[in-house]
């Protein structure tokens, strides 16, 4: 199989894949919201967000930096996955056996406190799955590994649905999202280790590589993740939790789909390092391009489909209890659409090796949203947390863009971005005057109305949608 074969079919396959899991972690939502309530999602939602701060210590960047690794030319593939895949075991094990003691010096309830003494052994497994897929990426495994997360996905649908019909209550709860990761964490290990030696292995020089290229992306996703959870923090601490699982509620459904340009990117990746490194600026230029064409037509529909069918959709996903969330929703949309593109050019920023010179926006747009989120939340409680959402997410989206041009030049073209706006507000005015329907129904009507207009306006052509795959070899 040829290499663009081998990439279309991992595209294919992981948007099934992301697609049937995406079903089950919406189902998940319902179950967990419908059972727990406000208040006892927004705990959930507070021990999650607690144990990401940990999450990105133990990361360290190394996610990005396994598939940039692996993709350099005579690369000792066993060497290099061995001795990150150590690392991050070990790093894992303390930061999140740390995190049960850190949590009890907040004011935090009893029953949370206990929860991040249990939900730390599925960030652990999280930690670890995290390398593995990355390895996967860079081998083009992507499709069985899609199959893992599946599996994963439904053991904690099928945990979770279990907890709320025995009433177990918030811990067991999260017990079974340590049971979805760990059972994604597994196959793929068995997975990997088809494809590497993969062994224990401390190689004083590996690692040493390893912490000069990762830190400035850990610093970069630790600046990252405090404009990103930050809100949830202080909104855990100003708040009440019954707040606090509205937010979550909302924001979970943002979670979901911000996968998916991490999961684009992914592929896209080690296509970027290798037009650069062999000195490629025609084919850069044509990966990023269509990266941002792929982006354009995923954003628009989602950010004007949102605004006419957002509260029905919350209640849907969430219950009635949850209908608060619903503008919350419509917010964050927009928010979403610029991690679209934020996404991409920090995928990009890392190809071209600028990941120090971008510490200091995330450094920069960490603060700010930190100051806005303890300026606002107080007041205006989760409707001010998402507006500096969207705030922090443009301006990091702008950041890494400029970081790009100044570097490259690239200058993306917005002829299919335009067309593809102008299909999804014709999409949105066609979907508000629709009558009084079953909100899906009319996700259905939207979705293929969109897909007629994007037609009609050539925003998407036969070629255009080959193109959308990654670039070819």
């Amino acid at each position: 199989m040829s290499r663009t074969s081998a990439i279309a079919r991992n595209t294919i396959v992981q948007t099934v894949g992301r697609t049937i899991g995406t079903v089950l972690g919406l189902l998940t939502l319902g179950v967990m919201t419908r059972y727990l309530g406000a208040a006892g999602y927004g705990a959930f939602t507070t021990v999650t967000s607690f144990l990401q701060f940990f999450g990105i210590l133990v990361d360290f960047g190394l996610s990005l930096t396994t598939v940039a690794m692996l993709s350099e030319a005579g690369v000792d593939r066993d060497k290099v996955s061995s001795n990150i895949f150590t690392l991050r075991v070990v790093s894992a094990a303390a930061f999140f056996g740390l995190a049960p003691l850190v949590v009890l010096l907040f004011p935090y309830s009893g029953e949370i406190k206990a929860g991040v003494g249990i939900a730390a052994a599925s960030f652990f497994f999280l930690a670890v799955n995290q390398v593995l897929t990355s390895v996967l990426q860079k081998e083009l495994r992507m499709g069985r590994s899609a199959a893992a997360e599946v599996l994963g996905r439904l053991g904690l649908f099928l945990g979770a649905w279990y907890v709320a019909r025995a009433d177990l209550g918030l811990g067991w709860m999260l017990a079974a999202l340590v049971l979805g990761n760990l059972l994604t964490a597994f196959w793929n290990w068995l997975l990997v280790r088809k494809l590497v030696d993969l062994s224990w292995r401390f190689d004083r020089e590996v690692w040493k590589d390893i912490a000069e290229r990762s830190w400035p992306i850990a610093l970069s996703i630790t600046f990252n993740l405090i404009y990103l959870k930050g809100d949830v923090i202080i909104l855990s601490l100003t708040r009440s939790q019954a707040e606090v699982g509205i937010y979550g509620a909302a924001y979970k459904i943002l979670d979901v789909l911000t996968v998916i340009p991490i999961m684009f990117m992914g592929l896209v990746l080690p296509l970027l390092v290798k037009a650069r490194t062999e000195n490629r600026p025609q084919d850069w230029n044509r990966i990023l391009q269509k990266a941002f064409d792929f982006m354009a037509v995923l954003a628009m529909p989602l950010v004007a489909g949102a605004l006419v069918v957002g509260r029905d959709l919350m209640v849907l996903f969430a219950g009635e209890s949850f209908a608060e969330a619903g503008p919350l929703l419509v917010i964050l949309i927009v928010a979403c659409a610029a991690v679209f593109f934020g996404s991409m050019f920090g995928h990009a920023v890392i190809a071209v090796k600028k990941q120090k010179q971008m510490v200091w926006g995330y450094a920069f747009d960490a603060v700010l949203a930190t100051i806005l989120y303890v300026t606002l939340i107080p007041i205006y409680g989760p409707t001010g947390a998402a507006w500096v959402t969207v705030f922090a997410e443009v301006f990091i989206a702008c950041a890494t863009y400029f970081m790009i041009w100044k570097t490259t030049g690239f200058v993306p073209s917005f002829r299919t971005a335009f067309r593809a706006a102008v299909a999804a507000s014709f999409m949105a005015a066609f979907v508000a005057v629709l009558p009084d329907m079953h909100v899906l129904l009319k996700v259905a009507f939207g979705a293929a109305g969109f897909a007629g207009l994007a037609i009609l306006t050539r925003a998407v052509t036969p070629q255009t949608l080959r193109e959308l795959m990654p670039a070819r070899k």
